[in-house]
């Protein structure tokens, strides 16, 4: 069994998480290689005791992998997507950053859900992805999301005009600053924090949520993960920017955006009896009642 370590430096929590898993996997008999950055950040801070194998991403054909683990928060487990792509190797994350709804296990979670992995026993999440096309290719090979595709200003107070077609019916014009095009699991990132519902991971579902709408009637909403989304936005800058999760580029006035549901999914291990209801409850304080 070949598994992939991939992590980011600066995390809190990275000098207590990373230290059990390495004894672990060591312990246990596994094969495994960590990203190059992150291996000298480990050995630099003593949190590992010999230089571990190292890969490098782009260099490497990651399906030769059974398993990758990311450690850090839901931004570094983001990051991994555009390293696993369409390989279908399995992510899982193990949480030494904040909050972390898509990262948000910790050590001993993880290495329950290894053991159950390395027996054939693995439980899975499976999530959906945004494909997103535009003319100039605005994201190469990479232009997939797993949690959101958003149009925002870049450099002007001004807001935006963005026009809006489902299925090549005209839905809306929001005049705001900017519009999210949300993944059932982005739908507690961005999409959140303005407003948007919570879609649960195996709802098939994109929810469409503005970003401070100066029409007080404006809603999110939420489409078939069929659909074809057409998006193109104006107004007084001459450029905007577009993200794919944590990347962005520039685009002018009038290019189309196309966003549709991507050919491949994600598969996120989990540990077995492990639920997206734990995750709200635990991530988001719910049901700290004394009536409880």
């Amino acid at each position: 069994m070949k598994i992939a370590i991939y992590g980011k430096p600066g995390y809190s929590n990275v000098n207590a998480a990373v230290p059990e898993l390495i004894t672990h996997l060591q312990q246990g008999g596994f094969y495994f290689e960590v990203y190059e950055r992150f291996a000298i950040y480990l050995t630099e801070n003593g949190l590992i005791s010999e230089t571990p194998i190292t890969f490098i991403r782009g260099n490497n054909d990651i399906s030769r992998f059974d398993l990758l683990i990311s450690v850090g928060g839901d931004g570094t487990l983001l990051d991994t997507i555009t390293i696993i792509g369409d390989s279908g190797v399995p992510i899982i994350g193990l949480n030494a950053g904040r909050l972390g709804f898509i990262s948000g296990l910790d050590t001993r979670d993880v290495i329950a859900a290894l053991e159950a992995f390395k027996k054939g026993q693995a439980h899975y999440d499976l999530r959906s992805l945004l494909a997103i096309e535009t003319k100039r290719k605005h994201f190469g090979n990479l232009n997939f999301a797993l949690n959101e595709l958003t149009v925002h200003k870049k450099d002007t107070a001004a807001m935006m005009r963005i026009d809006t077609w489902i299925d090549d019916n005209f839905l809306n014009t929001y005049w705001s600053d900017g519009l999210i095009v949300s993944t059932p699991t982005g739908s507690t990132a961005y999409s959140l924090s303005c407003g948007g519902p919570i879609i649960m991971p195996d709802a098939d579902n994109f929810v469409l949520t503005p970003i401070s709408s100066h029409n007080l009637n404006i809603r999110p909403v939420v489409v078939s993960s069929k659909a074809v989304i057409r998006i193109k936005a104006s107004g007084r800058s001459e450029s905007f920017l577009i993200s794919a999760d944590s990347r962005s580029e520039t685009f002018l006035p009038e290019e189309e955006i196309v966003i549709t549901k991507s050919p491949f999914q994600i598969r996120l291990l989990q540990p077995e009896g492990h639920t997206f209801a734990d995750t709200l409850r635990n991530k988001m304080g719910w049901g700290v009642d004394k009536r409880n």
